[in-house]
């Protein structure tokens, strides 16, 4: 079976990794206030180490199987058990993104529309695409990252104008406090995700350049996601920032050029279902990876997996985004679990699976 080129990583990267920090900051913005760009500042540096470390150990050892991994530092019974609570992660991870991408189009763009409907058209054409098979999902993954990086450098360019970067300063007026260091933990958690792009790598044509480019793609991430977070800041002071459901989508009605460019949510409607969408099917295809990892498909009809897993994310992603409330603090714990499965565990399991395979 024909593998995808290395360099496919740097599209899978920026799916994973963007739409959660572009979309809902002030789930760490009201932490750190004014702050907030320094923090993110730090969260891009950590992150973009981290995930560097955890390919560098995957190519030293040459294994890219999550399952050899995690049964190898933990022990088959314990190394079974965490996989299926970082998969566990991985499946809120949809719930995440079907969820955020309804309750966005609902609230800032069909507000007749109800969520159940709109879920429809995240759900079902998901489930086709991950169907499909792996040439689909790369190529939806292609093309809506190109969308959205397409449209969010318009839109950067069309909202320069009101942007006014004094907003940003004076830097820690009242000190360092536990919330700022908070604030840091929280926005690692959303940006965690960028690991549930590790079971990718058994679908690569794996070369010494998978580093290269896996970091290239992070560190194509972090500059939209500072950029994007200096942007809102700058746009509107923090606490008004902090009082907007989604502060992007806000930022770009000021738009108004030559009494015909009026509004940008032209632009922001197309990145922001381009940019859930591939994250939703990028993470499903993902999901799906890890169970071949545990021999299901071989127990259980994949059509009858993929449609069991689309039916019960449908439920849950509709009882979470129906109510803004809900949803934001499904949110708030959401981003917790993230450290816990999507951060800490796999760099406990990567090292001492590097620990182990070192003293062989």
């Amino acid at each position: 079976m024909g593998k995808f080129s290395f360099k496919h990583i740097f599209f899978i990267v920026p799916a994973l990794s963007i739409s959660s920090l572009k979309t809902y900051p002030q789930i760490f913005m009201n932490m750190s206030g004014r702050d907030s760009w320094v923090a993110i500042i730090i969260t891009c540096m950590i992150m973009l180490i981290y995930f560097d470390y955890l390919i560098n150990i995957c190519l030293k050892n040459n294994c890219y199987s999550l399952h050899e991994i995690f049964t190898t530092s933990f022990g088959n019974l314990f190394g079974n058990l965490l996989l299926i609570v970082f998969a566990s992660a991985v499946f809120l991870s949809l719930i995440e993104s079907a969820s955020v991408e309804a309750n966005v189009v609902h609230t800032n763009f069909f507000i007749e529309s109800p969520v159940w409907y709109i879920l429809l058209f995240v759900v079902i054409p998901g489930f086709y695409t991950v169907k499909r098979g792996r040439y689909s999902v790369m190529a939806v993954i292609m093309v809506c990252i190109a969308i959205s990086v397409f449209n969010g450098i318009n839109l950067a360019i069309l909202t320069s104008r009101f942007k006014d970067y004094g907003r940003l300063f004076p830097i820690f007026e009242h000190g360092i406090n536990a919330d700022f260091f908070l604030s840091i933990v929280k926005s690692i958690g959303m940006y965690s995700s960028i690991v549930i792009a590790l079971p990718y790598l058994s679908q690569l044509d794996i070369k010494k350049g998978l580093r290269t480019y896996s970091f290239l793609g992070n560190l194509f991430v972090a500059q939209m996601i500072i950029v994007a977070v200096v942007g809102v800041l700058a746009t509107f002071n923090v606490e008004r920032a902090n009082t907007i459901v989604y502060p992007k989508l806000v930022q770009t009605q000021l738009i108004s050029y030559f009494g015909f460019i009026a509004s940008g949510e032209f632009y922001v409607i197309f990145q922001v279902i381009s940019g859930w969408f591939s994250k939703y099917v990028t993470t499903f295809f993902a999901l799906v990876l890890i169970f071949r990892e545990f021999k299901i498909n071989k127990v259980v009809n994949p059509n009858i997996f993929l449609i069991v897993f689309t039916v019960v994310i449908y439920v849950v992603s509709y009882m979470t985004s129906k109510n803004l409330l809900t949803l934001f603090s499904f949110l708030n714990l959401y981003v917790y679990v993230c450290v816990a499965a999507l951060f800490l565990l796999p760099l406990v399991a990567f090292t001492v699976f590097n620990l182990k395979s070192s003293g062989k």
